[in-house]
């Protein structure tokens, strides 16, 4: 292999020791260039990541159909192996940073305390130490290494079957380009995310038991108080986790809305300067700007308090530990005390991590909602057909081509309207559209039929209102198509340079876009 990550051993791997000579060439001439850096590993390429998962998502398809699918599983089967072998080396992890401070140091305070002295037996736990951290650090950055490389080949394949999705559109009415933006970028984001940290999620549960049941046999009942701080701390941090997920959420759709705007402007601006424009939208983005810098503003302040809480629970539950059990009458050894904030430092990881692999989890499942209603989105049909004669390259003979036209009409109403604006909106609603039933359907002629005259087809539309959610749909699944070009014949040769010569709308574009399928 040409990258020296997929050459280096066990050590060399999660030490990242395969990178010291890039570090140290980098060190002595304060300058890479770019052929002093690798190719990207084989492993991590996207066209093996994304065969391997799109070959995981059309098997999800045939066993559950397009309803019932689930891109969350076909993720989950794509990178399981390395997900469960570092799960295992986080437990190694957790093991190793508990048996460190309960047990080993535990045992060193007792020696120093000791009348006699036995050096053997204090190098012995000085070893054994060094030892327990060695194990819990390279243990650790096994996990995070394998995590690292798990998220990059995740990220990779999904963008990659998203970037080809994109190409093979249909059509783009039911998602903006500002939405698909906000896919390949934010959205794989998210995934990485999940695939780095998710997994540490497992780490805190097995350290808080492993603690509280240590504490409660070797301190005694009074042990239990300071774990159950830990314990209601927990729904604590549950809840700001949940909060800060319903923040991101909503900056999400306002992103979407921002990002959508921008492309609207700069597709237009010379229309925009023409009517001088420029200080109206100028106005509407700063507003959509605002709303968006509102909720990443509370997220952040919900995501610093939660982050901010960890190191303070230590305190508190070793104060209120101490407190009874020197009320009681029990007697309290440094050695004790000593083990008993070392067993709190060390089950703060789960308060600590449990809130960031939440907010991971709860923004991967958003993303891989929107990673699988582009994926199930109509593609376009190629028509692959060789022409009679084999000199020609492009070839039509009587062809009448149609596109189909957007016909729905969804009003999203947002967040910011009030509850006077609603009703206004519904009454107005109800006394245009017929509010005898809950859901009021207009069907179209089922019999039209494509009128060449006319340059139109209409096939049955359906038309809802729901008055509780207010929203009105106009749901497509007979398409509404609208003919362009009629009685068409052109053969263009191979080799040969056309050129197509017509006024304003008289079908240029349509032309060439039927030629590129």
């Amino acid at each position: 292999h040409k990258h020296p990550i997929d050459n280096s051993g066990l050590f060399s791997f999660m030490t990242l020791n395969w990178l010291s000579p890039l570090a140290w060439k980098a060190y002595k001439y304060s300058q890479l260039e770019m052929t002093d850096l690798w190719n990207l590993s084989s492993n991590e390429s996207s066209e093996l990541n994304s065969r391997r998962f799109e070959k995981l998502w059309q098997d999800e398809l045939k066993m559950h159909g397009r309803e019932k699918a689930s891109l969350g599983r076909v993720a989950w089967r794509f990178c399981q192996t390395r997900a469960f072998i570092a799960v295992g080396c986080l437990m190694i992890t957790m093991l190793a940073s508990f048996i460190g401070p309960a047990l080993i140091i535990r045992k060193l305070l007792e020696y120093a305390q000791a009348p006699q002295s036995n050096l053997q037996y204090g190098l012995l736990l000085v070893l054994g130490i060094f030892t327990a951290e060695l194990v819990r650090s390279w243990s650790f950055a096994l996990t995070w290494a394998l995590n690292y490389r798990t998220g990059t080949r995740l990220r990779g394949a999904l963008l990659t079957l998203a970037f080809e999705k994109i190409l093979k559109l249909r059509n783009t009415k039911d998602v903006s380009v500002g939405e698909l933006v906000n896919i390949c970028s934010n959205d794989g984001q998210r995934l990485f995310e999940v695939a780095s940290v998710g997994s540490m999620l497992t780490g805190g549960p097995l350290v808080a038991i492993l603690g509280i049941i240590y504490t409660a046999l070797f301190l005694g009942p009074t042990a239990l108080l300071g774990s159950a701080v830990f314990i209601l701390i927990y729904p604590l941090l549950m809840f700001m986790s949940r909060l800060t997920t319903y923040f991101r959420k909503q900056c999400i759709v306002i992103t979407d809305r921002r990002v959508r705007l921008m492309n609207e402007i700069l597709n237009y601006i010379r229309f925009i300067k023409m009517y001088t424009w420029e200080k109206l939208f100028a106005e509407k983005v700063h507003l959509i700007r605002s709303r968006e810098r509102h909720f990443l503003e509370k997220a952040g302040y919900v995501q610093s308090i939660t982050v901010g809480v960890a190191p303070i629970v230590v305190v508190v539950s070793s104060s209120c530990t101490f407190t009874l059990h020197m009320a009681m009458g029990y007697d309290l050894t440094a050695a004790e005390a000593f083990t008993i904030v070392a067993v709190f430092n060390a089950m703060t990881f789960a308060l600590k991590i449990t809130p960031i692999s939440v907010k991971a989890l709860s923004e991967a499942s958003v993303a891989v909602g929107r990673f699988k209603h582009l994926l199930l989105m109509e593609e376009l049909e190629v028509v692959r057909k060789e022409p009679d004669s084999p000199h020609s390259a492009i070839e039509f003979q009587n062809a009448s081509l149609a596109w189909e036209k957007s016909s729905t009409c969804s009003l999203e109403w947002q967040s910011n309207l009030n509850k006077d604006e609603i009703k206004k909106i519904k009454k107005r609603k109800e006394k245009t559209l017929n509010t005898e039933k809950k859901n009021v359907y207009v069907e179209g002629d089922p019999g039209s039929s494509l009128a060449e005259q006319n340059d139109h087809l209409l096939l049955g539309t359906k038309m809802q209102f729901d008055r509780d959610n207010i929203h009105v749909n106009l749901s497509s699944p007979k398409l509404k198509l609208q003919s362009v070009l009629h009685n068409i014949n052109l053969t263009v040769d191979q080799g040969k340079l056309v050129g197509i010569c017509g006024s304003v709308g008289s079908g240029k574009s349509s032309l060439i876009s039927a030629i590129l399928g």
